[in-house]
């Protein structure tokens, strides 16, 4: 099989890559005058390719069970009525290139999946890629893969799905890059969605169903999840999402804990995560949402369960914020630094620490045009609203753009369980820079 460059991780500087995959060196075979495509399939040989080139209707999973290429050319493609997995792959060492997959629509829940990658704890997949297409109108999600190191998700058009785009479980080593999913509806009785999710089964153990690690999700565009989030990694070690950008969706961006699967406690935090170079932005949803939420283990205020760990840098969020949350959000997290970033029209609040933030770092910020819920209310560039938050804030520079109706100040702190250090920030476009009521606030060259 061709190489694919800029799997896993790749450099600040990278663009997002390219993927072809070309024919393997095996028999090709089509299914030009045949009458069932599961015939055809069977005559693939190990290391062959299959090529879809008209429509055909499905009533149960085409199987890919070797290792071989599925492609689709011309008006290929399977359609549906049934609520199935329409391509199901249990091997490694597979390619489904272009593929078109057209189900019965994505506002009925159901499990209906576009790619089902079947790998499990028993039996892992390697090496599967799934490159190009269309994946529209499924109940459940456009690509499910579970237990598979080397995914490579690149390219996919995917919408009108019920719960996700693209569904990752215990998945290692791999990257979604460059796709596209629109309009992820949250069906009942689904009380949740996502654009594109990393995860585990936390119904089983740790040990079992492990973290996802060492993934980038990067370039795609993620529209429409108007109930839940945009992009996710519950749990994930060293994820990367860079890149992308994230429009009108509930959340933006979630960095966010899973539960234990005896007590349902959130005991497993996200580790050594990077959110760079997204854009998140509302422009035709209203309701309160952070562009940004990033959550270690635990509940409470300075709770001993694992902290969320990483780096949050260079993103643009705007408009998100509202009732409780903000254009980023960080609860239950140790050493995160963030950095660079630019909060446009934000509501109430720009960045809020909530609780439990041991020595994190805000820095470089530029905040425009904050916008408080209630006219005439106030909005505050960095709220630190509970305890248990120690931060130091530098860098810090506020624009004033006329959209603003209610006084604003630079960092509001809420609690006196809190030591904020604030360094060279500036501060003189503010009607406030510093409002406290209790907490250790020093300042050193700070601006007005």
């Amino acid at each position: 099989m061709a190489s694919l460059l800029g799997l896993g991780f790749s450099t600040r500087a990278s663009s997002t890559v390219a993927a072809e995959v070309t024919s393997p060196p095996g028999p090709v075979i089509d299914d030009a005058g045949v009458t069932d495509l599961d015939d055809a399939l069977a005559a693939v040989p190990a290391g062959g390719e299959l090529v879809v080139t008209r429509p055909w209707r499905r009533t149960h999973p085409l199987q890919l069970d070797r290792p071989m290429t599925l492609r689709f050319v011309g008006d290929g493609a399977l359609d549906t009525t049934a609520d199935i997995s329409v391509v199901r792959v249990t091997s490694s060492a597979v390619d489904v290139v272009g593929a078109a997959v057209r189900g019965p629509g994505g506002r009925q829940a159901g499990a209906g999946r576009g790619i089902d990658v079947v790998g499990t704890a028993e039996r892992p997949l390697d090496d599967v890629r799934l490159v190009g297409g269309h994946l529209s109108g499924l109940g459940h999600d456009g690509v499910r893969a579970e237990h598979t190191s080397g995914l490579l998700v690149h390219g996919l058009e995917i919408d009108d799905v019920g719960y996700a785009g693209v569904l990752l479980r215990t998945c290692v080593d791999g990257a979604v890059r460059a796709c596209t999913v629109t309009d992820v509806h949250q069906p009942p009785p689904y009380v949740n969605s996502y654009g594109i999710i990393v995860t585990r089964d936390d119904t089983r153990p740790l040990t079992v169903t492990g973290r996802s690690a060492r993934l980038t999700v990067e370039g795609n565009v993620v529209t429409g999840v108007r109930s839940w989030e945009g992009i996710d990694t519950h749990a994930g070690d060293r994820i990367v999402v860079r890149d992308n950008v994230v429009r009108d969706c509930r959340v933006g961006i979630s960095i966010v804990p899973c539960r234990a699967e005896v007590d349902l406690s959130y005991r497993h935090a996200p580790t050594a995560f990077v959110v760079a170079g997204n854009t998140v932005e509302r422009v035709a949803l209203a309701a309160p949402g952070a562009g940004i939420v990033v959550k270690g283990a635990g509940s409470t205020v300075g709770d001993a369960a694992e902290r969320a760990t990483g780096f949050v840098t260079d993103n643009v969020v705007r408009g998100h914020g509202g009732g409780t949350e903000a254009g980023v959000l960080l609860y239950l997290t140790r050493n995160v630094v963030v950095s660079g970033s630019v909060l446009d029209r934000c509501v109430d609040r720009g960045i809020s620490l909530y609780h439990s933030n041991d020595a994190i770092t805000i820095t470089r910020t530029v905040a425009t045009g904050l916008v408080p819920s209630t006219p005439g209310g106030a909005a505050s560039v960095v709220d630190v609203r509970s305890g248990s938050n120690s931060a130091t804030v530098s860098a810090t520079r506020v624009v004033r753009d006329g959209s603003e109706t209610g006084p604003v100040r630079g960092v509001a702190v809420g609690s006196a369980a809190n030591t904020v250090d604030l360094l060279a920030n500036d501060w003189s476009a503010t009607d406030l820079a510093v409002w406290n009521r209790g907490a250790t606030v020093r300042r050193w060259a700070d601006g007005a």
